[in-house]
């Protein structure tokens, strides 16, 4: 249960993840949230489209001469679905004589070829399944997917229709997906994801100094380990072999063009905190800063002779 003791609910910007269609996140990442144990964070990109939304939903009721009405701020109550565990914050809610519809509103750097052209309903599936997710929370038949690409200076209007086969598909899993992992409280099945190790931290402090007796699948695991271990170490040789050749190449350059970049960066500033500390302890003191404690994972198998 997370910290602010409500329950928690599956939102149209979760679905991909727990699908395992985002690039940017995954299921651990959502139960993580959901449980309390990760905090939500804004990168670059999410601090770009919240800047660029309100431009791009203008030009499109311009565009389309509909009257748009905003969905629910991030701070405010969303919409709950047909299902007390589903909701959604569509971007805007759309309305032109009697028709209504939802407008989804993005932005990207370029129109990669996950996108298709303008009115089909080719967009990449994370965005696609978040656009079946609001219709499937608030009944509407169809969702306008307004894109912004900044390097290009392009602007895309596409449509995605209510599919009511696929969307209970997703629903379906995603109900199994709640019942399995967000009501149990327990987590997904362990996978590689940096939101698993993160949470696993999060959830097991150490309480001992006592070692656990490794199982037989135990000892296979850590022989995998060391064999990946190897072959990376021998990867990242080769690479760096390969990358000295092109150094080489460049010699006095900047870099190679359309291949690489060998640029002079600016002198490294560190700071003698020691010297610091006991010249100037005041200081310090305070502008020091103590961060989480965290657990290090260190591999120490050595196999049986």
């Amino acid at each position: 249960m997370p910290e602010n003791g409500h329950a928690p609910t599956i939102g149209s910007s979760s679905i991909a993840a727990i699908l395992g269609l985002s690039p940017w996140s995954g299921p651990w990442d959502v139960w993580a949230k959901m449980q309390g144990l990760a905090k939500p964070f804004q990168t670059r990109a999410t601090l770009r489209g919240h800047i660029l939304e309100p431009a791009i939903a203008d030009y499109y009721g311009s565009q389309t001469g509909c009257a748009l009405a905003p969905g629910p701020a991030y701070e405010e109550a969303p919409i709950i679905g047909p299902e007390s565990w589903m909701h959604a914050r569509p971007d805007r809610f759309a309305k032109k004589e009697d028709d209504e519809w939802l407008v989804e509103i993005k932005s990207t750097r370029k129109f990669g070829r996950e996108w298709g052209q303008p009115g089909t309903s080719d967009v990449p599936q994370y965005y696609a399944v978040q656009c079946i997710w609001q219709m499937a929370v608030t009944g509407h038949s169809r969702t306008d997917l307004a894109a912004f690409a900044t390097i290009s200076d392009e602007y895309r209007v596409f449509t995605i229709h209510r599919d009511m086969q696929l969307e209970k598909q997703i629903v379906d899993f995603a109900r199994d997906w709640y019942s399995k992992y967000v009501i149990t409280c327990e987590p997904p099945d362990t996978d590689g994801s940096i939101a698993c190790s993160r949470t696993l931290a999060k959830r097991f402090h150490q309480k001992s100094d006592a070692y656990v007796e490794p199982t037989p699948e135990d000892r296979s695991l850590a022989i995998d380990i060391k064999s990946i271990r190897e072959k990376i170490n021998k990867m990242e040789i080769e690479k760096r072999e390969k990358e000295n050749v092109l150094k080489d190449r460049i010699g006095e350059h900047k870099g190679m063009a359309g291949v690489c970049t060998w640029a002079s960066g600016k002198p490294r500033v560190t700071v003698n905190s020691k010297a610091l500390k006991e010249e100037h302890p005041d200081i310090f003191v305070k502008y020091s800063k103590t961060g989480d404690a965290s657990r290090q994972f260190r591999f120490t198998y050595q196999p049986e002779e």
